[in-house]
């Protein structure tokens, strides 16, 4: 399945596209070296085990880049029938109106999402930072939790060791939406490698970076979170 759906977009894109280079996590196109011209980025079913074994909870997702810089990201649900899309310079969207995500207010008073391994292993002081907020959320797609982030319900998306086509279309979309994308460490995201990703609303990036970064001691963690 995996492999058909990316043949399918590879190749509407080379239809209408043909000079567009394309990174997928397939690999159908081959390998892409640097980041100059139009470099399109696919993820033809983010979430393949949750697919698999829960028939929900998974998305498509398609990142498309300029030089390294985003300029257009989707991503669908595939389930709930739902099109989130972001245009750099233009904002957000879902369903072809503007999304306007809800207020985040300060980081001790938002959930987060993520995956389980990383705060089960304080990965990068993880564990201080689910101390600090509210709570963590995982849904095993990252599709799926950067909506989360995209709609304001998170207030952001933390996951280690992504390769390109797991955060580029979120990366975009984020970047029209005015939320911060970077590594965990706060230096830049690169379509061609695999990297700690952090995308985070403005309210709370400096406060989650400083924690990711600056080993402390782990407070009490709600217990609800």
């Amino acid at each position: 399945m995996d492999k058909a759906t990316e043949k399918f977009f590879t190749e509407k894109i080379r239809q209408f596209y043909p000079e567009h280079r394309i990174i997928g996590e397939e690999g159908i196109s081959g390998p892409v070296n640097d980041t100059n011209g139009m470099i399109w980025v696919i993820d033809p079913i983010d979430g393949t085990l949750n697919f698999v074994k829960q028939k929900n909870n998974f998305g498509i997702m398609i990142g498309l880049f300029n030089n390294g810089k985003p300029v257009a990201g989707y991503i669908y649900d595939v389930m709930q029938h739902d099109l989130y899309y972001g245009i750099v310079g233009e904002g957000m969207y879902l369903n072809n109106k503007p999304l306007k995500p809800l207020p985040v207010g300060p980081l001790n008073d938002s959930l987060i999402m993520g995956n389980v391994g990383m705060f089960s292993r304080n990965q990068n002081n993880c564990q201080s930072l689910l101390a600090t907020v509210l709570g963590a959320r995982a849904h095993g797609s990252a599709a799926l939790e950067v909506i989360q982030v995209l709609r304001g319900e998170a207030s952001l998306y933390l996951s280690f060791g992504l390769h390109p086509w797991d955060f580029a279309a979120g990366y975009a979309i984020c970047e029209a939406g005015g939320i911060i994308c970077t590594q965990a460490d706060g230096s830049p995201l690169s379509i061609l490698e695999k990297s700690p990703v952090l995308f985070a609303h403005p309210s709370v990036y400096k406060e989650a970076v400083k924690i990711l970064n600056n080993p402390t001691e782990i407070g009490e963690i709600n217990e609800y979170a």
